[in-house]
């Protein structure tokens, strides 16, 4: 018998010994491979990318939530409960609890759950390295890096990092990110039930969070509240109370003060580029140049104007879907379709609960009921083309019948029929003073489509006609230089005009005024494209791919954007001062500041650089003023009576897109509207019909109660009094007259001599005796 205790004994220290061998060989080949100290002492305690206005207002939260707490901030008994559920020897043991490692390694092997030997600081260890490893090497790394982290760091310590680094589900990080996302309360706030929830899904945050699974949820709540009393940590009354408690988390989101999607992703794209990944969790912090009470104009102007001046215009397009009312009760059925179908614009979705003579019944989202009267039905007269819709209807049994699921909006007069437009548009504003990108909307809505169309390059028709003219300007002819507008040809290409009319020799003022087509391709004819492109060039165009000794150029046939629009026509406004299209203003960090957008500096004395003369944009812009006052933006004038607008409608074949661009001397605005794949959008359809009313909502908001602000004169200019028909001097007593400006060495003047040519191509198709362009000589 001794000698078998003799032999166990050494066996034990032989074993021992093995096992303290393997033990510290392991430790030595691992311990190089740990993190350094300073990779746990100055853990950078993520925060999400934020992104706000101007004025300090919430565009977008982009990230894991983190709300970092320090240890004394930390009620005792939500350290009770991770103590109780994680780690109950957490005080005693070094990092490692052995007998929890033995005991999990043991059920293991028999193949039952006998808990797992993980403790808080091995948890924590995991959390701050090893994320690439697999989970076996990852294991075998906690054990040392714990024991490791136990030497250097106190138990508040570890703690303290725990409970900032654990990741809760539903994209919080840190139990004060998780109090704010499941309870919109601080830690201190929250209840015992609360406490032992938010513990009980660390195990599995993704699938057992009570949002995802709130039965679950309870099930494995009630777990950690028995273990909070087995361990003498709460009383049984506590006990029985936290029982008790119903499980009322959900999804709580930072509120977003101010809509601004398409403009949150310009920002999150420019920065990942910059930054990469870490732009999510080093607390970033955006300014952009977006002002919040434009941003608001916008958004209002863009989706009520597709809804309103296009969509209901084209007639309706029937139901979502449709779901019989199956049962004595579909309602349940019905509720659980539309939890999934999202909000989108200004229309929610609802299903057709009751179809009355003149109305009918509906069941929204949150279980609440409504009527649709008569007057909100009325509009939908069934969609057959983009050119017709017909017949109306004379009852509602005509448009839906129960069980459609449908779409509805909030009206003046109550509910009303609706639907998500097919149409797609854009509204971009920029300032003439520094190109900032004051309020940006690139689609009807964000979650629908993502495609930001104030980015995206469509042919602006007409709107381009201002810098084929400003060339014009640029090259010696003037606002009175008569351009002929008759029958033009070129090969096999023959323009017209909208009106499919000609009017003979007119004024460019004329011309642009009306935007009439063939006078503006003559012109191109006349200066050249390469003036024309280059002009558009210093304009803030990207006109590398604009077409060359294409004669279509003249009627904005080739792509741009909607922003270099703006900014095109900002530069108008501002007298050509080169400016460039901006949208960060300042960025920074937990260090600091690392970006700030530059002001301009105020001097007057100071040369002004330009693109061109001054005197050139000046004119460009009364032109400009004349379509606002007498052309196709005329209703500007009529529905705003501001002195200070200027602008220009564009409409391009079938018509498929449809534009205007305008400004004063503090903001620029171009409004595109039109399909993503190209169609006719119905005969009817020219920018004065959409853009035009878009444009007019939004800028009424931007300038309401702001005084006139136009473009400032240059010296060097001169008025004088001419016929409107001939742009030649008027003579006394002489009828139908205008002042026109010219630049003073441009200026004609009675003894001017007049100077009559022929206007007319080798290839031109019409009498070349009757095709005449009179011009004044300067």
């Amino acid at each position: 018998m001794k000698k078998v205790v003799k032999i166990l004994f050494w066996f034990g220290i032989f074993c021992f010994s093995g096992v303290l061998m393997v033990a510290s060989a392991a430790y030595l080949y691992l311990s190089p491979q740990l993190p350094p100290a300073e990779t746990y002492r100055n853990v950078q305690l993520e925060t999400p990318l934020r992104i706000l206005t101007a004025d300090g207002k919430l565009i977008e939260e982009i990230g894991v939530r983190r709300d970092p707490l320090r240890y004394q901030d930390i009620p005792p008994m939500m350290i009770n409960a991770v103590i109780a559920s994680e780690d109950s020897r957490f005080y005693s043991h070094p990092g490692v609890d052995f007998r929890g490692l033995v005991r999990g390694f043991y059920g293991f092997v028999r193949g039952v759950n006998l808990g797992g030997g993980s403790t808080i600081t091995m948890q924590l260890a995991n959390n701050i390295s090893f994320d690439s490893d697999n989970v076996y090497a990852r294991k075998l790394k906690e054990i040392p890096f714990a024991i490791r982290l136990q030497q250097e760091l106190s138990k508040e310590e570890i703690l303290e990092l725990y409970l900032n680094l654990v990741f809760f589900g539903q994209g919080a990080e840190g139990i004060g990110a998780a109090a704010a996302v499941y309870y919109d309360k601080t830690v201190d706030q929250m209840t015992i039930g609360e406490m032992a929830t938010m513990v009980s899904v660390l195990p599995c945050p993704s699938v057992c969070n009570p949002v995802t699974n709130p039965q679950r949820a309870r099930t494995r709540r009630d777990v950690v509240i028995n273990k909070m009393l087995a361990q003498g940590m709460i009383n049984r009354q506590q006990h029985a109370e936290a029982l008790a408690e119903p499980v009322v988390a959900r999804r709580h989101l930072r509120t977003i003060e101010v809509s601004a999607p398409y403009v949150a992703e310009m920002v999150r794209q420019q920065l990942f580029d910059e930054y990469g990944e870490d732009i999510y969790r080093l607390g970033i912090e955006v300014t952009t140049t977006i002002q919040s009470d434009m941003q608001v104009a916008a958004n209002q102007a863009l989706q009520n104007g597709l809804e309103n001046y296009y969509d209901r215009r084209h007639g309706y397009r029937g139901p979502e879907a449709h779901i019989p009312p199956i049962g004595e009760d579909p309602t349940e059925r019905w509720l659980t379709e539309l939890n999934v179908v999202p909000t989108l614009g200004n229309h929610q979705p609802a299903f057709v609960t009751q179809v009355n003579e003149r109305s009918i019944d509906i069941l929204l989202r949150d279980g609440q009921t409504a009527t649709v009267e008569w007057t909100g039905l009325e509009w939908a007269r069934p969609f057959i083309t983009r050119n017709n819709a017909w017949p109306p209807p004379q009852q509602a049994s005509d448009i839906v019948e129960v069980g459609d699921r449908i779409r509805v909006r909030r009206g003046t007069g109550g509910w009303q029929l609706g639907q998500i437009p097919e149409i797609q548009g854009a509204l971009v504003s920029v300032s003439p003073d520094n190109g900032d990108i004051l309020a940006l909307i690139g689609g009807y809505d964000f979650r629908h489509s993502q495609v930001n169309r104030a980015l995206s390059s469509r042919p602006p028709g007409s709107g381009f006609k201002a810098f084929l003219y400003g060339a014009a300007l640029e090259d010696g002819y003037t606002p009175a230089t008569l351009i002929n507008d008759a029958p033009f040809a070129r090969g096999n290409y023959r323009p017209q005009n909208y009106e499919r009319n000609f009017l003979g020799p007119i004024t460019l003022r004329h011309a642009i005024k009306d935007s009439r087509n063939v006078p503006a391709v003559r012109l191109i004819d006349q200066v050249g494209w390469e003036k024309v492109i280059d002009f558009a060039g210093r304009f803030g165009f990207d006109t590398g791919n604009f077409p060359r000794g294409d004669l279509t150029l003249a009627l904005g046939s080739q792509d741009v954007q909607p922003l270099e629009m703006a900014i095109g026509y900002a530069m108008i406004a501002n007298g050509a001062r080169p400016i460039s299209p901006s949208f960060i203003k300042r960025i920074e960090t937990f260090s600091g500041v690392i970006y700030e957008e530059e002001e301009s500096p105020d001097c007057p004395e100071c040369p002004v650089e330009t693109v061109t003369d001054p005197r050139v944009t000046y004119i460009l812009s009364t032109l400009l003023r004349s379509v606002v006052e007498e052309g196709s933006g005329r209703r500007i004038n009529r529905e705003m009576n501001r002195r200070d607008l200027m602008g220009k409608t564009g409409t391009t074949n079938g018509p498929a897109e449809l534009w205007f661009t305008g400004f004063n001397g503090d903001v620029a605005t171009s409004v595109f509207v039109g399909l993503d794949q190209p169609e006719p959008l119905g005969e009817s359809e020219q920018g004065a019909t959409v853009a035009v009313p878009i444009w007019i909502d939004y800028m009424s908001q931007v300038l309401k109660d702001k005084p006139e602000h136009g473009v400032d004169r240059p010296a060097g200019l001169v008025d004088r009094l001419i016929d409107r028909d001939t742009g030649g001097i008027a003579r006394p007593g002489q009828s139908n007259t205008m002042f026109e400006v010219f630049m003073a060495e441009n200026a004609p003047s009675l003894s001017s001599g007049i100077n009559e040519e022929t206007a007319c191509d080798e290839s031109l198709e019409a009498d070349c005796d009757d095709a005449l362009s009179t011009e004044i000589l300067f």
